[in-house]
């Protein structure tokens, strides 16, 4: 069953992509000790891992997670 991503999701996706989705939620996961005061991106993380548990390896696989990259700023 293909799940609905927002924006946001495929945002932290796309931070955190590894060459696999187990991978991908393993350092996701990672983050959360560092986000435990913040309730807004707890929510977006959890919610994010519960629906990325419920794909197949295929679906996560045949995402394509470019356009939601963002580059790293460039010091002046």
């Amino acid at each position: 069953m293909r799940q609905r991503f927002e924006e946001d999701e495929y945002f932290l996706m796309a931070m955190f992509q590894k060459d696999s989705r187990t991978k991908t939620i393993q350092e996701i996961r990672c983050v959360l000790p560092f986000i435990s005061d913040d309730a807004d991106m707890l929510t977006l993380v959890n919610g994010t891992l519960r629906k990325m548990e419920l794909l197949t390896d295929q679906e996560y696989a045949d995402m394509d997670l470019e356009a939601y990259r963002q580059e790293p700023l460039e010091e002046v």
